[in-house]
């Protein structure tokens, strides 16, 4: 597949499921840019998002809405903006990464987290619930939220952030019984809608399978290095918001999820260094070159090849 095709191709994917650029936005900012000196130029911008297929209205325009919604800040020096992640979005985005880059699944402890929210203000609520959702809680019964496992700093970061502290109540709960684990792996399949999120990792999985397939015998140029990662990362990122990160115990045998982490590892550690070497030599922020990634760069997904100079 010659490099114009995959860029046609990956061009259509954005079309036929109506990927916004604000969306592709926010992926490039939380997957390169902060890891490379966090601020660039609003022309190193558009050069890496118009190969999707976004004129320069659409990123200008994305741009735009994205500082009016608080999640970039733009610095301008002479004629030229430059933009980088504000507090809060960094935020977001750092809880969304030990996800995405994670390199597998603690064990289960087989304990559950759950939240009964007491006192929270009718203000704050539905950004909780939904800050809840996106964690992959649930409701178990109404008004009590449950994910089966122990970790809590993503809950407690959300908290915090709210200001909550105090209205609330969080437990943490296990059974032992074999029948309450059967009925509990059951009311996951239907509450969490697992079907569901099974069907968009297999179509995950339908387009870009045969594209890393030929990557990982023929390495394509930087630039189109650094297209498809973006492309899968945002992609995988789409689906984790819909994915309740359930412990293998908990899911059905051979579950589907873990091929799609699989391959976008893989596919990752392949196109990072020749991404790096793009980004280095093209994409330019105030002092110029951005810089090198930063050295937690090279510790997702368990540890990337270091990157050598071309």
């Amino acid at each position: 597949m010659d490099k114009n095709k995959r860029t046609q191709q990956i061009q259509q994917h954005i079309k036929d499921n109506s990927i916004s650029c604000t969306s592709m936005v926010v992926t490039v900012f939380g997957d390169l840019v902060s890891q490379h000196g966090s601020w660039v130029s609003l022309a190193s911008l558009i050069q890496v998002l118009e190969p999707f297929g976004f004129n320069e209205r659409q990123i200008r325009t994305s741009v735009y809405r994205l500082v009016q919604n608080d999640w970039l800040q733009v610095n301008k020096v002479g004629r030229c903006s430059y933009y980088c992640f504000t507090d809060s979005a960094t935020g977001h985005y750092e809880k969304a990464a030990r996800r995405i880059y994670a390199a597998h699944q603690p064990e289960w402890d087989n304990n559950w987290t759950l939240v009964l929210p007491v006192s929270v203000p009718d203000v704050k609520l539905e950004e909780f619930r939904k800050s809840l959702i996106w964690q992959g809680f649930n409701t178990l019964t109404s008004g009590l939220y449950a994910h089966p496992s122990s970790e809590r700093s993503s809950l407690d970061e959300l908290i915090h952030e709210l200001g909550i502290v105090n209205d609330l109540v969080v437990f943490t709960a296990s059974t032992s019984d074999l029948n309450s684990q059967g009925v509990l792996k059951d009311l996951i399949k239907n509450r969490w809608k697992l079907s569901e999120l099974e069907t968009y990792y297999h179509d995950f999985l339908r387009f870009y399978r045969p594209i890393c397939q030929k990557i990982f015998l023929t390495l394509p140029e930087p630039d189109e290095c650094l297209l498809l990662r973006q492309a899968i990362i945002h992609d995988y990122r789409r689906i984790l918001l819909r994915d309740p990160d359930f412990p293998a115990a908990m899911l059905p045998p051979g579950w589907v999820g873990h091929e799609a982490q699989d391959l976008v590892k893989r596919a990752y550690n392949v196109l990072a260094e020749p991404s790096i070497y793009y980004i280095s030599q093209k994409m330019q922020n105030a002092q110029g070159s951005m810089p090198e990634p930063d050295r937690r760069f090279f510790t997702r997904f368990g540890g990337l090849k270091p990157h050598h100079n071309n």
